[in-house]
């Protein structure tokens, strides 16, 4: 009757406890990434920093994702523009109807918005640039602590001098793009 007890108490700790874990998830996401042993805020999606696509300005690269996952809808578009840089546009993208081919292209689109942000900020790139190490992330889901990090590997690469790049880091990674985006296609 005790080890029943005991067990019984045990499951009821875990559950308890993962479900802790999915509400902090839900409530915080983002965060910088660890490079070289460092946290490095600049890889960090909802760090506030401006830069425009397409003759758009926005203020984070989780505001570009989120507006993306309704491009097409002006107001729900525009109502997440507004809606700020961090976990508000975050949050307020989970309320959207999101277009028919985001799964097949939200890694991409992910990767889009980021390139632009380390484009357009030349301290955000000398940032990254200084780097060398693997990148990890931990504050997110392990879908996107995992494909942030390739995102930020291949971003740094494109941006290095032609002579300095891993070519073959670079092929490793898009072509992962590639074979997500072909599972993802909508038939």
């Amino acid at each position: 009757m005790l080890r029943s007890l005991v067990g019984s108490e045990m499951g009821i700790r875990d559950r308890y406890q993962r479900r802790v874990r999915g509400i902090l998830l839900f409530l915080t996401m983002g965060g910088p990434g660890t490079i070289d042993g460092k946290s490095v805020e600049e890889v960090d999606n909802f760090l506030e920093c401006k830069f425009t696509v397409n003759g758009v300005t926005y203020p984070s690269s989780e505001s570009y994702f989120q507006c993306q996952k309704c491009k097409d809808n002006k107001a729900q578009f525009d109502q997440l523009l507004k809606s700020g840089y961090g976990n508000d546009v975050r949050l307020a993208g989970n309320k959207v109807t999101l277009r028919e081919d985001w799964e097949e292209v939200k890694v991409r689109v992910m990767y889009e918005g980021n390139k632009a942000k380390f484009e357009q900020n030349p301290n955000l790139k000398e940032a990254l640039l200084k780097t060398k190490g693997s990148v990890t992330f931990h504050l997110s889901s392990p879908f996107w602590n995992a494909w942030n990090a390739k995102i930020i590997e291949l971003i740094r690469e494109e941006l290095r001098e032609p002579s300095e790049r891993n070519v073959d880091k670079i092929n490793e990674i898009t072509g992962q793009m590639k074979a997500y985006e072909q599972e993802n296609k909508k038939k």
